[in-house]
C-alpha cells in the first residue's frame, strides 16, 4: 500500500473513503429495525453493517485491494 486512506464525512449519514484511486462509500439507510450502514464499492452494495466501525473496517479493506 503506498498511500494513506483519506476518510471524508459528506454529511452525518454518509462517509467516503479513498485509496490510490478505489472509493468505497458508507451510507446509513434508516429502516426500523433493519437500519444500518450500507457499503458500497463502485455504486454496488457489498453488505450492510449494524455498527460504523463495522461498515469503516470493511470499507478499509476494499479500498485496500489491488483492483
Amino acid at each position: 500500500m503506498s498511500s494513506n486512506p483519506t476518510w471524508t464525512k459528506e454529511n452525518s449519514l454518509t462517509y467516503t473513503v479513498e485509496l490510490d484511486g478505489r472509493r468505497v462509500d458508507l451510507r446509513y439507510e434508516a429502516s426500523g429495525f433493519q437500519s444500518g450502514w450500507a457499503v458500497y464499492a463502485d455504486n454496488e452494495l457489498v453488505e450492510r453493517c449494524s455498527e460504523l466501525m463495522q461498515a469503516r473496517g470493511l470499507a478499509l479493506a476494499i479500498a485496500s485491494k489491488a483492483p
